[in-house]
């Protein structure tokens, strides 16, 4: 949130708001966002987030008021959210899997948000969802996924490599190539610039362990990737919420044992979509499931937008419905 830090501040107009009570208590806080590339690819939108609230309508409204007046007074015709801040980052209200603990970069909140904001005119815009697989459940459908990854790297002529932490910055670099190309059609979208990638895996570095990503290559090209990162949240959860000289002490011991990894983002260069390349990364990421990548067992995807027809044709393969479904609200303005 420090301007002076995250380089997105440089590319969007950005604001916070804080809800006071007559105690002087904080009883809830919103962002505002205007992202011009956003707007002028989609429209006249504003995006509120970071929402929090107690369970007070009129606490929410005020809040929302607040947010849809900054987002119009500066040309606006509708708001949408929750973003923190943009579509590259956290986002979405969950409306469904209130009792599945989350992984990491899964948003949370309790089910009366949902009433809230929609008591303030709020109506859902699109919904996506996250997925789960866990080793002993599903690791008997992994098998011939990672059986059939590798049969199509050897009828493509494909190589599949690590992420290669002595070549940070470059490698960082290269995926934020690939997801420009992969995604360039998605909806509600617009590139992630290589300073506000770079910005945000750094501040993720510590999660990401370069055997989870995997980058796939054709004759020296790099053609595909997914990416992964170790869930933190087990760390919070062993933790308790507060870091004692206890849990520092087995900080890297516990690190080393997590279980548990989020899919961040995967795609394809689009001349190599529909040729098997996203099988080979399904087969890839189903290797974790198996135990064949350090301590890691289970998988948790990010959200996965309902009209992602890549992604979800790579998830179909799975055979695996839905585990949390978070869904994004608008708001249409009054001029």
């Amino acid at each position: 949130m420090d301007p002076a830090v995250n380089p997105y501040f440089a590319e969007a107009e950005i604001e916070h708001f804080l809800a006071v009570d007559s105690a002087g208590e904080s009883v809830g806080r919103i962002s505002t966002t205007i992202d011009p590339a956003y707007v002028e690819r989609f429209g006249k939108t504003g995006f509120f987030g970071w929402f929090e609230c107690v369970d007070d309508p009129e606490v929410a409204s005020a809040l929302l008021r607040t947010a849809e007046t900054w987002v119009a007074e500066r040309g606006m015709e509708r708001a949408a959210g929750p973003y923190s801040y943009c579509a590259t980052q956290e986002f979405g209200l969950l409306v469904e899997g209130y009792d599945d603990q989350p992984a990491v970069f899964q948003p949370h909140n309790p089910p009366y948000y949902r009433r809230l904001l929609e008591g303030a005119g709020y109506g859902p815009d699109f919904r996506t969802n996250t997925f789960s697989w866990v080793a002993g459940r599903d690791a008997g459908m992994m098998e011939p996924l990672v059986r059939r990854g590798e049969e199509l790297c050897d009828r493509l002529g494909l190589t599949v490599r690590d992420l290669d932490p002595e070549r940070w910055d470059s490698e960082v670099d290269l995926v934020q190539g690939l997801l420009a190309a992969s995604f360039a059609e998605n909806h509600g979208m617009v590139p992630i610039s290589k300073p506000v990638l770079r910005f945000q895996l750094g501040e993720l570095r510590e999660l990401i362990d370069p055997r989870l990503t995997r980058i796939v290559e054709h004759e020296g090209r790099a053609v595909a990737f997914v990416m992964l990162a170790a869930d933190g949240n087990e760390l919070l959860r062993v933790a308790g919420g507060t870091v004692t000289e206890e849990f520092a002490a087995r900080y890297e011991e516990l690190k080393a044992n997590i279980r548990g990894t989020v899919v961040l983002m995967m795609g394809a260069r689009p001349e190599f979509e529909g040729q098997g390349v996203g099988r080979v990364l399904v087969g890839e990421v189903a290797k974790v499931v198996l135990g064949r990548v350090g301590s890691y067992r289970d998988m948790h995807t990010t959200w996965i937008h309902e009209h992602n027809w890549q992604s979800r044709a790579y998830l179909a393969h799975t055979k695996t419905g839905p585990a949390r479904t978070y869904a994004v609200y608008g708001k249409d303005l009054a001029p």
